[in-house]
C-alpha cells in the first residue's frame, strides 16, 4: 500500500520549528521536490482533478460527507464565524476558537430562514458547517473559510460580478443576528458571538471528481468534510481521521493508495497559536509519522509520501524501504527545509 500524508502548515517561515526526528529522517532519505504554495482546498481540488474556477463545489462535496444529498444542485457554504473589529478592519475567527452546540446553531439558522425567506436557506449539518441550496450559480469568487481564518476580511470578501451582492448580503445576515438571544446568552458565559457567515464553495458536485478516471485515492481519511467528500464522489472510501496510524494499519488494506489528511496544524498557524501548533506538531510526528517510518521499515506498507504544503512554498517526499538505509544522507533539522522568511 502507498501511504500519502497531506500536512498544512508544518514548514512556517520564520518559525522556530521543532525536530520531528521521523519525518527529518524522511526528508533526508527520500526523494524531495520542491512545489509553489498552495493551501489545503486548493491541493485536494486539484488533487481530484478539478479545474480551478469559480464554481469549485466545495460546498456540495462538503455536504455529501456531512450526510447530505447535493444532487446537482448549486450550493454555498454559509459558516458560522465571529468579526470582531481591530483598529479599521474586521477580523475573523471560526469555530476552531469557540464551540457552538446543535441547538445554538438550529436557533440562530431559524433567525435568518425567517428574516430571508427563500433568497437564503440555510440547512445545519454540522453546528460549525451550514449550507444553503441556491436557485442559480453565482457570479462570485470566494476565499475558503480556512484560508480567511485570524485575518481582516476586507481582501477576502466574495469577488466577481455580483460580488458587492454578496457583501451586502452578509451585512444583513450580522443585522440579523445583533442582540440574538443565544448571542446574548453566549456573551454573558464569556464566549465569543456568532454575528455573521462566510460564504465561500459556491457550485455543484464537481463533475470531474465523480469520473474513476479522477480517482487518486482508493482512501482518504480526514476531519474535513471537503476531503471525505471528494473522495466519495469519485467512487472511493471518504472516511473521519482515526487517532492514530497504528490504530488504523491494523485494518487497512494491503493494496491502493491512501490519503490521510492532517490539518491539525492550521489553526494554530493563522491565530498565532504557537503552543497549540507544537503540541499539534509532535501529536502528528508521535501518532502517525513514526509509526508509519516503522511501518515501511518493516515492510507493511510499501511507500509513504509527505506532501508539507503552505502558503509560501511546498515540500513532497517520497520515500520507500530501500531509501531508508541511505545512511550517508545526513539527517538534518525541520528548520533547513523550511522557506526564507521575506
Amino acid at each position: 500500500m502507498h501511504v500519502q500524508l497531506l500536512i498544512a502548515d508544518l514548514l512556517l517561515p520564520g518559525a522556530s520549528l521543532p525536530r520531528l526526528e521521523a519525518l527529518e529522517l524522511l526528508l533526508a532519505r527520500g526523494r524531495r521536490s520542491l512545489q509553489a504554495g498552495t493551501e489545503q482546498e486548493h491541493w485536494l481540488s486539484g488533487r481530484f482533478g478539478i479545474e480551478s474556477t469559480d464554481e469549485d463545489g466545495a460546498a456540495a462535496a462538503s455536504l455529501l460527507a456531512d450526510g447530505g444529498d447535493p444532487g446537482e444542485a448549486c450550493w454555498i457554504r454559509a459558516d458560522p464565524v465571529h468579526l470582531r473589529v481591530d483598529r479599521d478592519a474586521l477580523v475573523l475567527a471560526d469555530g476552531a476558537v469557540f464551540s457552538l452546540n446543535e441547538d445554538e446553531a438550529q436557533a440562530l439558522a431559524a433567525t435568518l430562514n425567517n428574516h430571508f425567506g427563500s433568497d437564503l436557506s440555510i440547512e445545519v449539518q454540522h453546528p460549525e458547517r451550514w449550507y444553503c441550496r441556491l436557485a442559480t450559480p453565482p457570479r462570485i469568487r470566494c476565499t475558503p473559510l480556512a484560508e480567511a481564518r485570524g485575518l481582516p476580511i476586507g481582501e477576502h470578501l466574495p469577488t466577481g460580478p455580483e460580488g458587492m451582492r454578496w457583501h451586502a448580503l452578509m451585512n444583513e445576515v450580522q443585522m440579523a443576528l445583533h442582540e440574538h438571544p443565544v448571542n446574548a446568552a453566549r456573551e454573558a458565559r464569556g464566549e465569543l458571538p456568532v454575528n455573521s457567515v462566510w460564504f465561500w464553495g459556491n457550485g455543484a458536485l464537481p463533475k470531474t471528481a465523480a469520473a474513476p478516471a479522477q480517482r487518486p485515492h482508493n482512501q482518504v481519511l480526514s476531519n474535513d468534510p471537503l476531503a471525505r467528500g471528494l473522495a466519495i464522489a469519485s467512487g472511493g472510501i471518504g472516511a473521519p481521521l482515526p487517532p492514530g496510524a497504528n490504530a488504523w494499519l491494523q485494518g487497512a488494506p494491503k493494496e491502493g493508495t491512501a490519503l490521510v489528511v492532517l490539518d491539525a496544524l492550521r489553526a494554530g498557524a493563522r491565530y498565532g497559536d504557537r503552543e497549540g501548533w507544537q503540541s499539534a506538531a509532535e501529536a502528528l510526528e508521535r501518532d502517525w509519522i513514526a509509526p508509519l517510518v516503522q511501518a515501511l521499515r518493516s515492510g507493511h506498507i510499501g511507500m509513504l509520501t509527505c506532501h508539507l504544503i503552505g502558503a509560501e512554498q511546498s515540500l513532497s517526499v517520497e520515500t520507500v524501504k530501500n531509501d531508508l538505509r541511505r545512511f550517508w544522507r545526513r539527517v538534518k533539522p525541520l528548520a533547513d527545509y523550511a522557506p526564507i522568511e521575506q
